[in-house]
């Protein structure tokens, strides 16, 4: 029995092995014809048996020449994208036939598209995740020099109380020269009135000062309060910003760990058509 007759025979066999998903075929060189085709679950060229070849079938052609076919038939052509790869019949060292598979590959070519498009959303990600991270830590910088900032303000603060606590006591020394002023100009009788009245005015004007001071005191005091929440609600916004840099960090590392097994599998994928 000739090669080419024994794989005429073996061909629903070899068709069971691929579970019945590829075209198999045997075609006679010399007459150019189709001695066995079974058609794919999906798939189908319209070949019959004893039907000639067509002319523009690249895939037996290429066989017949003595070398191994491999090609990619578009959508357009059978309804469905098919790898088609075909070998060489020899007999005594010549060829005489070609052994024809064609393999759908519609859905390795849309989970090449899927790939692609995950592959595209990575690198999107990977963009905004490097501004997100950039941005992160613009707002750290800017909250630590806000915080120092305060931390000066308050400090400047304690020295306005330094100041204050001046003026108090001047104040209150001031009040005491008016009232001796005031005893000293009663003991004067009639001569002294006109200084007791300087003195009841340095006096007075002690008391106002005394008032003002306290009013500084207590706006101080606010403005120490309102400092102090400050500098406690920057160091939570520093603290949140460092957590959501090293969040982003995270998150950086771990689409980098996505864009390298999607292009792994972008390579798997292709040489799996090949």
């Amino acid at each position: 029995m000739k090669i080419i007759e024994a794989l005429a025979l073996s061909t629903p066999y070899i068709h069971l092995a691929l579970k019945q998903e590829a075209i198999v075929a045997v075609i006679e060189k010399e007459s150019e014809t189709v001695i066995k085709y079974l058609a794919g679950k999906r798939v189908d060229s319209g070949y019959q048996d004893g039907q000639k070849v067509n002319a523009n079938d690249q895939n037996v052609y290429i066989a017949f020449t003595g070398q191994n076919a491999d090609v990619v038939i578009p959508k357009d052509v059978y309804g469905v994208a098919i790898n088609a790869f075909s070998f060489p019949i020899r007999e005594n060292g010549q060829v005489v036939g070609a052994l024809a598979f064609g393999l759908p590959i519609d859905n390795e070519l849309k989970l090449e598209d899927y790939m692609s498009t995950m592959d595209n959303i990575v690198n999107n990600l990977q963009d905004k995740v490097h501004t997100i991270a950039s941005h992160s830590e613009e707002l750290a910088a800017t909250s630590e020099e806000i915080n120092k900032q305060a931390q000066h303000a308050l400090e400047d603060s304690e020295k306005t109380n330094d100041v204050t606590d001046l003026i108090k006591s001047i104040s209150r020394q001031t009040n005491l020269l008016g009232l001796n002023a005031s005893i000293e100009a009663a003991r004067a009788g009639q001569h002294g009135a006109g200084f007791n009245i300087v003195a009841q005015e340095v006096r007075k004007l002690s008391f106002e000062t005394s008032s003002a001071t306290e009013n500084i005191e207590a706006s101080l005091r606010n403005i120490n309060r309102n400092l102090e929440n400050l500098k406690q609600n920057m160091g939570q916004i520093n603290d949140a910003t460092n957590e959501q840099a090293q969040l982003v960090q995270d998150f950086s590392e771990i689409i980098e760990e996505l864009t390298v097994l999607s292009r792994e599998m972008k390579g798997f994928m292709h040489d799996a058509l090949k």
